[in-house]
């Protein structure tokens, strides 16, 4: 079956997720056991999206807050050592079992799904989307392993970015273990507008699901589910801190499509577009 692209809207989900406060003791508490990886997306699988594609899985992703710091880095042009604003943030995800339907009962997949040639892939890509004053800017994220090493310094960990981190799916953690097959990554960005107060970052690659559309003229279009965190940050290019950064509601799943220039286009719409529940 295939769905219209009017017919499918662009906000498809919504997930909860838990965000630090400095007035609360209990969360502060549970974000230094957590080791600050504060900000959780829901796994969100509906028995819709189950059944539709039978080999889906969607990763536990779990956050730190997003953060700014100046760091001495090599500037390529004249091989000195400059101080450079880096925005990044470091992740985990683990892989949950998810429920399947019933293979007693009969049911025909939604989407004709064509096996692998081998096991699933963890590919991410965190962009980071700036918005004020009616002006969008898309800011990808970059290889900057200079800079990953002294974030590695500062967060204390060992996170691989973008590219290090490509690989196979780590095995199943169920819920109730006490230790968990988790995999670290860090995304970093430089040369972000300073003047930026609200800006969005999607997460693509934590999970293989999809939808098959029809778009305009009737041409197919296939969409693949996104997680997007808002935020905003108060002050200016003048006093650019760290703690300035504030999540704007929760995190949540969208689906936009792979087809570049129509991606722009949705991506633009998402700075306006989210559900009820993520409004402050």
């Amino acid at each position: 079956m295939r769905h219209s692209l009017k017919q499918f809207p662009l906000i498809a989900f919504t997930c909860s997720c838990i965000l630090y406060s400095a007035g609360n003791p209990i969360l502060a508490q549970n974000q230094s056991l957590n080791r600050g990886f504060s900000i959780k997306a829901d796994i969100t699988a509906t028995g819709e999206e189950r059944a539709a594609q039978k080999s889906l899985w969607v990763l536990d992703a779990i956050f730190k807050p997003m953060r700014m710091v100046r760091l001495d880095l090599t500037n390529p042009k004249t091989g000195k050592k400059e101080k450079t604003l880096v925005w990044y943030i470091v992740y985990k995800c683990i892989l949950r079992p998810i429920e399947r339907p019933d293979d007693k009962n009969e049911f025909t997949p939604e989407n004709a799904e064509v096996p692998p040639p081998g096991p699933p892939l963890f590919v991410p890509e965190i962009t980071l989307i700036t918005n004020d004053n009616g002006q969008q800017k898309i800011y990808p994220n970059q290889i900057l392993p200079e800079a990953e090493a002294l974030i590695n310094q500062r967060e204390r960990g060992q996170f691989k970015n973008a590219v290090e981190i490509i690989g196979e799916l780590p095995a199943e953690t169920p819920l109730d273990s006490k230790e968990d097959n988790a995999i670290y990554g860090v995304c970093v960005w430089t040369g972000v507008d300073p003047n930026t107060d609200y800006f969005t970052l999607l997460f693509s690659g934590l999970s293989n699901g999809y939808k098959n559309i029809e778009g305009p003229e009737g041409k197919p279009i296939t969409l693949r589910k996104v997680l997007v965190q808002q935020y905003w940050r108060p002050g200016d290019e003048f006093g650019q801190q760290e703690q300035e950064f504030r999540p704007k509601g929760i995190p949540y799943w969208v689906y936009l499509p792979d087809d570049p220039e129509m991606a722009a286009k949705m991506k633009k719409e998402l700075q306006i577009e989210e559900p009820a529940e993520t409004k402050p």
